[in-house]
């Protein structure tokens, strides 16, 4: 059995290598290419792993440290209450409105006079 014959059969190797060249040199400059944006793509990506690692243990230790703080806090109100302080009542109060991400009472007061001085100008 013979091959098939293909349109590249009759051409005279004169012809075709000039051609196979030039496909060989653009797809090694390619190739090239491609290596090259490989090798950046590899130092974006330890950049980034390295920014990450450094930007999430210090969040973990943040959180820790704000739910330490939160307790505490949570503890020092209830021990306030059980003393029955009522010089700290609005102390008990902030603390609440900070928990629940609310601004505090002289930042609402200052937001409000901000306000107005600016309706007023």
């Amino acid at each position: 059995m013979s091959e098939p014959n293909t349109e590249w059969d009759n051409v005279p190797a004169s012809r075709v290598l000039p051609v196979w060249r030039e496909l060989v040199r653009k797809l090694s400059l390619e190739i090239n290419e491609l290596r090259d944006k490989n090798q950046t793509l590899k130092a974006e990506v330890e950049r980034l792993t390295a920014f990450t690692t450094r930007t999430i243990i210090p969040n973990e230790e943040l959180q820790a440290q704000v739910e330490r703080l939160t307790k505490t806090g949570d503890d020092m109100a209830c021990w306030i209450t059980i003393i029955g302080n009522s010089l700290t009542c609005w102390q008990i109060e902030e603390w609440l409105r900070a928990k629940k991400g609310l601004p505090s009472e002289k930042e609402q007061r200052e937001k409000q006079i901000k306000a107005a001085k600016g309706v007023q100008s």
